[in-house]
């Protein structure tokens, strides 16, 4: 174990845990979950993954604060004025940690294997943001949201609804994402396509099951969006595997 590398993972994480707090990102239960699962990406990761946690932070954030009072006006704002908690920080980071986890395995004996973890890696994140910019600008800018399901108009905020701002906003989002990957040479170019497909996958998928009724039921929200994460991580993960020739 790299001892140097634990302590600086540690003392980078708490400080930004507690920067966010002070800043009004998260609340007492988010700093701890940001630090874990912080911790776990830069240890086991690297600080390209890191970078991307940072980036999916600091966009979620500035999207879920962006107009806020209009936003609890119709009664859709997130709860403590933004401030996220420990269960989102796990919902929307548990499936890029454990991509983390998989890439330091396999990065010793099988540099596919760990090409392929950092796109899953990549993917999650950008389903995350995806998920987060697209509610976000959806319900604030959102002129026609529809039911995925049946296409029929519902009112914002309706589990299972979308609209063509907010599509757009989580496309982009999700672009980014995969473009940083790039840029931190967690991979190749193409793969910069790959991540953002996969990110439209995973928030199409958790829209299916939002306006399902039956499923919302049995589902919580946090619960959505890890499943959401899997699936948009996974699909960037195959999608670089069949077309990796």
């Amino acid at each position: 174990m790299d001892l140097k590398h634990l302590l600086v993972s540690a003392a980078v994480n708490a400080a930004l845990a507690a920067a966010s707090f002070v800043a009004g990102a998260v609340n007492l239960s988010g700093v701890v979950g940001g630090f874990v699962v912080g911790f776990l990406i830069l240890f086991f990761g690297g600080w390209g993954p890191f970078g991307i946690l940072c980036a999916f932070f600091v966009f979620g954030s500035a999207a879920t604060k962006l107009g806020y009072s209009r936003k609890a006006a119709l009664g859709v704002a997130q709860d403590e004025k933004g401030r996220r908690g420990a269960k989102h920080a796990f919902a929307n980071c548990a499936a890029a940690a454990l991509a983390a986890l998989l890439y330091r395995w396999s990065s010793t004996s099988d540099p596919t294997g760990a090409h392929w973890a950092l796109v899953v890696l990549a993917g999650a994140f950008a389903t995350a943001l995806s998920d987060t910019v697209s509610s976000e600008i959806g319900q604030l800018y959102g002129k026609h949201p529809f039911l995925i399901t049946t296409l029929r108009p519902v009112p914002v905020g309706t589990d299972g609804a979308v609209s063509l701002e907010g599509t757009l906003a989580g496309l982009a989002a999700g672009a980014l994402i995969g473009l940083l990957g790039w840029l931190f040479a967690l991979y190749g170019p193409v793969a910069i396509l790959f991540v953002a497909i996969g990110a439209f996958i995973g928030t199409t998928f958790e829209s299916i099951l939002g306006a399902v009724g039956s499923a919302k039921k049995r589902m919580n929200n946090e619960l959505l969006n890890f499943l959401n994460t899997v699936v948009g991580g996974l699909a960037a993960g195959v999608l670089t595997l069949v077309f990796r020739g």
